[in-house]
């Protein structure tokens, strides 16, 4: 699959997951190594006060043997079956341990028969190890919730989340995605994660244009797979390029407290910074890379330069709600009031010499509108571009129903027509509707995408699933295949290439210049 983030990904972080689900020292600060480290310890220091007593090294086991006349420790040695050590000795799972592992192993068997995902999963291997995470783990909520994240994302499917049944929790034990508890955002860039966005004064100290390098010994890809991988109230991102900005978006909210961050500033030079217990009075929404206002249906601004700039945080109202059971004409009247909104910030610039739609961040909704401004692109053609199946349960290999529904294509023309140069970016976070206005682009006019593939996430349902813990969860399983009209390949987690691809440059974002709007603007060629 080539893909980084793959079902076996677990294995190499679960030690840092549950190390953070425990507050445990593996992620305080370090300490300067004593003057006599590496010196091997004497008899004395071995030495124990009766023969076949234990004590726990973590969740390993040392004895009290004899040693000729003397007694020692042994080296610690793992609890046999699926015993750990607590308070002095090996003992069985708890009771909630086994309760949480039987609740994993049933997400994990819904999922494999349930979601819409097409490549085939070993779910007994997945339930295998989850089972031994738990059961060997400490019995926290926190690992609970870091197995249930682990195993919704074995099945990249997008429209997938998780949720504790007491919403409360998001945003304290487990953090929201895309969000920050310092006043700081970041995405991805060459060498680490780049800080976008800062509050004045944030507590990790951190300007704009500043990287982090590393975070507790890791750097580069490892970094974001272990960031995107600890546990958030939020959505299954599919493919590489979303769960590299999931990552990094959400970094600064799921860092844990004592973390050792490298960081590398514009002018070279590096700092080591530990993460405070301490975060700030709220949370950071860190979706847009600049943490932009969200609370908009869209908003145009003419550069000195005479290009437009239009931004689409999403392509829903986010202050409407359809009414109760909709019929299809409330439907139709839902999309036509929001279309018409976007309208009306599209014709204040319509007249520019060039327009750019940055839906970096967009976090989908209606497609038909995402559809409607590409096919007013003056390059716009007629083309077919998907069709979506639902997966037929318990189907192995798995089979989709015969019948084609959400079929999705390009008729040029329409409120959005425009005769000036267009230019397109997106970024990992583009989700849904978000994920179809990029490939619509490629696949139904000449207009460039410029930034990072989308988040991939093309089905759409959501079907809910019941984990009962401890602690009680929610879960959604979406059943929705899409599929490519051209080729009829799944679509899920293979979002198209940008034409440019293009990641934020420090020594831009130290001087307040949109890197990749900067790269937008010279494709338009003016």
């Amino acid at each position: 699959m080539n893909r980084l983030f793959s079902p076996s990904v677990p294995l190499v972080v679960l030690p840092l997951l549950l190390a953070f689900a425990a507050c445990s020292s593996a992620s305080a600060p370090q300490q300067a190594a004593p003057v006599d480290a590496g010196i091997e310890s004497s008899p004395a220091d071995r030495a124990c006060p009766d023969v076949g007593a234990s004590r726990c090294d973590g969740a390993r086991v040392e004895i009290c043997e004899a040693r000729g006349e003397a007694t020692a420790w042994t080296d610690a040695a793992a609890c046999p079956g699926e015993q750990t050590c607590r308070d002095t000795s090996c003992q069985d799972p708890t009771a909630r341990q086994l309760a949480q592992a039987t609740s994993i192993a049933a997400l994990a068997d819904t999922l494999s028969t349930s979601s819409a995902w097409h490549e085939p999963i070993d779910v007994a291997a997945l339930k295998g190890r989850e089972r031994t995470a738990l059961v060997k783990g400490d019995g926290t909520d926190l690992a609970f919730y870091a197995a249930a994240w682990r195993t919704m994302n074995a099945f990249p499917q997008g429209h997938q989340s998780l949720l504790p049944a007491d919403t409360s929790v998001c945003g304290k034990a487990i953090p929201f995605s895309q969000g920050s508890r310092f006043g700081v955002c970041g995405r991805p860039a060459a060498g680490g994660i780049a800080v976008t966005a800062v509050r004045a004064g944030n507590k990790l100290g951190l300007a704009a244009g500043d990287v982090i390098t590393s975070a507790d010994g890791e750097s580069g890809d490892a970094m974001l797979a272990t960031a995107y991988l600890r546990p958030v109230c939020g959505d299954v991102f599919p493919a590489l390029s979303g769960r590299r900005y999931s990552a990094a978006a959400s970094f600064f909210g799921t860092v844990p407290a004592g973390a050792k961050l490298e960081v590398r500033a514009v002018d070279g030079t590096t700092r080591e910074i530990i993460v405070p217990a301490t975060a700030d009075a709220q949370r950071t929404d860190c979706t847009d890379p600049f943490s932009r206002n969200r609370q908009i249906y869209a908003e145009a601004k003419t550069r000195p330069d005479g290009v437009a700039v239009i931004r689409l945080p999403s392509f829903y109202p986010f202050d409407k709600q359809l009414p109760a059971n909709p019929t299809q004409a409330d439907y139709d009247a839902f999309i036509a009031a929001y279309q018409a909104e976007v309208v009306k910030v599209f014709d204040t610039v319509k007249t520019a010499r060039a327009i750019i739609w940055d839906a970096r961040g967009n976090t989908g909704g209606i497609t038909a509108v995402g559809l409607a401004i590409v096919a007013g692109f003056p390059s716009a053609k007629n083309v077919a571009i998907s069709y979506c199946r639902t997966r037929v349960p318990s189907s192995s290999p798995i089979a989709y129903d015969a019948q084609r529904y959400a079929s999705y294509a390009i008729t040029p023309g329409g409120p959005f027509a425009y005769t000036g140069k267009v230019a397109v970016v997106t970024d990992g976070l583009a989700y849904s509707a978000g994920d179809y206005f990029p490939l619509a682009v490629a696949k139904g006019s000449a207009v460039p995408v410029i930034g990072s593939a989308s988040a991939g996430a093309y089905g759409g349902g959501r079907a809910p699933i019941t984990i009962d813990g401890p602690p009680p969860m929610n879960a959604n399983y979406d059943p929705t295949a899409c599929f490519d009209a051209s080729t009829d390949l799944p679509l899920e987690g293979a979002p198209l290439p940008p034409k440019v691809a293009v990641e934020y440059d420090p020594a831009d974002l130290a001087a307040g210049k949109d890197t990749v709007l900067e790269r937008a603007v010279v494709e338009l060629g003016l």
